[in-house]
């Protein structure tokens, strides 16, 4: 039952009932038509035989000396007020053959010359003694010999040509799913383990070459997405030990000295280390999230520079950092609302977080149909070789903003993906403040 329930044995069972019934139709229809074909010349002949005779007697042959030739599968009747005058040898003696009316042609069983099927013309015609009746006959049997002989012909052919055709398409279509077959055997051996691993392309532009070739691009994507879950658990993991390691540390340490421990500054230590850990895993349910709901559609209009001064407000003073804003116009984009918020906000923690002194943020629209979000900062900057891999996840520059400076390391590959699903740009470049300048460029919703 496996076997015929393969795409080989179904396409196989339904081509060769396909071409048995196509065939059998085709037979019967040549059956029909020889031997209509047949009928019709036997009929054509009964005329030409009827219409010479009549014409014989129209033309003032006496009824005594027309001579009909004795013929085997044929006969004659001559009949005149309803006698037989002549007749050919077979039916020489016999009453008038009955038969329909006149210029019709009927097949009868029913005569005096043997057991086989005749066709009979009755025909009129004028004699020089008065009207006469011409009926002609002529037998079938060599009809039906030709019929039966086709029949038997078609009944033994049949069969065999059935099998060929059964055959044929077992042996072609098990040819073109071979490659169908050997992608499968392929992909049943890939495990999580072998994912570097790709189906045999055919050299062909057909629909399997095609499979083969999406096939190929969904094990890239699949590997692709794998390696990179791999290395995002990684990482996340490497940071998500170090703070826990620290505090593990920091109360061993205040433990082992209790007497002496200043608790208050190991609770302050304690408590940064763990506002950490929840930023990171905060942002790691984000990523969860919006991997997950991605495909959202375009959103609503949305003012951007409401969010700027929301978040520019919502910033407390950290070290003496002064977040300066000097300039902010009307911005309005279209998109979500609570992502951008996210943008602004990852922006502008990180740009405090890495500040000297100073945070100068700017939005302003462009003639080019652009909203423009600048936030510099007068630290250490980023490295010109950094500036694309900055925006990875959980890549940070070491030299410049290190791994001690409370940051996850998603904040900036988070505000990245946001602007790019917003059909947007984020950048990275040199300030005039002698540090980093972070750029967003979103499209002008007015200018749509």
């Amino acid at each position: 039952m496996k076997r015929l329930a393969t795409v080989r044995a179904r396409t196989t069972i339904a081509a060769t009932l396909l071409f048995a019934v196509a065939l059998t139709i085709g037979g019967a229809g040549l059956v029909t038509v020889l031997r209509s074909t047949m009928i019709d010349n036997v009929d054509t002949a009964l005329r030409l035989r009827a219409s010479d005779i009549g014409g014989l007697l129209e033309g003032g042959t006496n009824l005594t000396d027309v001579t009909i030739v004795d013929e085997e599968d044929s006969f004659v009747q001559i009949v005149a007020d309803g006698q037989v005058v002549a007749a050919s040898g077979n039916v020489e003696g016999e009453a008038a053959i009955s038969a329909v009316s006149p210029g019709r042609i009927v097949t009868s069983e029913t005569h005096p010359v043997d057991d086989s099927a005749f066709r009979i013309l009755v025909s009129e015609a004028n004699a020089p003694s008065g009207p006469v009746t011409v009926i002609v006959g002529n037998t079938l049997e060599d009809t039906e010999r030709t019929v039966r002989v086709t029949l038997g012909t078609l009944a033994a052919g049949m069969p065999i040509l059935v099998l060929l055709v059964a055959g044929m398409t077992w042996v072609l279509v098990g040819r073109a799913l071979r490659p169908v077959e050997s992608i499968r055997a392929e992909v049943a051996e890939i495990g999580s383990s072998g994912l570097h691993r790709r189906v045999p392309q055919p050299e062909t532009a057909d629909e399997i070459g095609r499979l083969a070739g999406t096939m190929n691009d969904m094990l890239d994507r699949i590997e692709s997405g794998s390696i990179r879950q791999r290395r995002f658990v990684s990482d996340a993991s490497h940071e998500l030990r170090t703070p826990i390691a620290t505090i593990r540390h920091e109360l061993e340490v205040a433990l082992r000295g209790s007497a002496t421990t200043d608790w208050p500054a190991l609770a302050t230590s304690v408590l940064e280390e763990d506002l950490r850990v929840q930023r990171l895993i905060d942002d790691l349910l984000w990523l969860a999230r919006h991997d997950h709901e991605r495909d959202r559609g375009p959103g609503a209009l949305v003012d951007l520079d409401e969010i700027v001064m929301r978040q520019v407000g919502r910033q407390t003073p950290r070290d003496g950092i002064v977040v300066d804003v000097s300039k902010v116009s009307a911005g309005q984009v279209r998109g979500h609302a609570d992502d951008l918020t996210r943008v602004v906000q990852n922006l502008l923690d990180n740009a405090v977080r890495h500040a000297a002194s100073r945070v100068a943020v700017v939005l302003g629209g462009a003639e080019d149909g652009a909203v423009h979000l600048h936030i510099d900062d007068d630290g250490p900057g980023v490295p010109a070789d950094m500036y694309e891999a900055i925006f990875e996840r959980f890549t940070r520059s070491d030299e410049a903003r290190g791994r001690d400076d409370g940051g996850s390391g998603l904040g900036l590959a988070i505000a990245s993906e946001i602007v790019a699903e917003h059909a947007g740009t984020l950048s990275v470049e040199a300030s005039t403040l002698g540090g980093a300048r972070f750029t967003v460029e979103l499209s002008d919703a007015r200018s749509v």
